[in-house]
């Protein structure tokens, strides 16, 4: 069993679902340690006990966050066999889950624990082609719009002005 996945019931779930939703919100560098704690009814050192610091708990909080949207980006993706139609599905699926999760600010931010960008390494995976580094374009302009959205822009719009951008792909 992994050790970052929680018991149901237990103190180590309530803080990875409030850590979440914090940093899902205010970002890593918006989320105060003390702050946090305190919402949660405990103390720092029970938040430091279970995760270390506050970047190992952002790390185990993004990874996860991360490989939720991912699974149901490559879900989305598989419908299609043309790639720029699965690239499409992917970033348009990402999105909305994002949104819906409210983890626009959590996904779109520079990742301080320097994880690998696995958003990037779907879109490489759905091209299969020899120009390097264009997964990391894709990935980019996905995260610019969730930091719309996060930054306080229309969904509706963010969404638009994202669909404008993929259409640009055909």
């Amino acid at each position: 069993m992994k050790s970052n996945i929680p018991i149901p019931g237990t103190l180590r779930e309530r803080i990875l679902n409030q850590a979440i939703k914090d940093f899902g919100t205010h970002g890593f560098e918006g989320v105060n340690v003390q702050q946090f704690a305190k919402s949660i009814g405990v103390t720092t050192g029970a938040l430091y006990h279970h995760f270390g610091n506050k970047l190992e708990l952002y790390r185990i909080v993004r990874e996860e966050v991360e490989r939720r949207i991912i699974s149901r980006m490559e879900g989305a993706s598989a419908v299609h066999e043309e790639p720029i139609l699965s690239i499409k599905a992917a970033i348009l699926v990402g999105f909305d889950s994002a949104v819906k999760l409210n983890v626009c600010r959590l996904l779109s931010e520079q990742d301080p624990s320097d994880n690998k960008d696995l958003a990037a390494i779907l879109f490489k995976e759905i091209l299969n082609e020899e120009m390097e580094g264009t997964e990391f374009i894709i990935s980019a302009g996905w995260r610019a719009s969730l930091r719309n959205v996060a930054n306080g822009m229309n969904i509706e719009q963010s969404r638009n002005v994202l669909v404008k951008l993929l259409e640009k792909f055909n």
